[in-house]
């Protein structure tokens, strides 16, 4: 799947750049969250991601901030959210 890019490129999904951002996130707001919490938050986001972009061959990068967003903010974490959007 091609994500557009807020610069107008587009570039091949992955998920591994999700679970980074989500690390760098959460040591940022100094939250315990182990690996195995990304990993269900990932399960989680894969989950609704699929959900929403259906047969699409593209999504954006807004979709994906949003997603992502509503995961953490629905596990309790947002310190992390909020982290998150100042991120991107």
């Amino acid at each position: 799947m091609l994500v557009l890019k807020k610069n107008g490129t587009y570039q091949e999904f992955d998920m591994e750049k999700i679970k980074k951002s989500i690390d760098n996130c959460k040591c940022k707001v100094d939250c315990y969250m182990n690996e195995g919490d990304i990993q269900a938050l990932a399960k989680q986001f894969n989950k609704i991601f699929l959900q929403v972009t259906k047969d699409n061959y593209h999504t954006s990068s807004y979709e994906i901030r949003g997603i992502v967003y509503h995961v953490l903010m629905e596990n309790g974490f947002k310190n992390v959210a909020k982290s998150y959007m100042d991120l991107c």
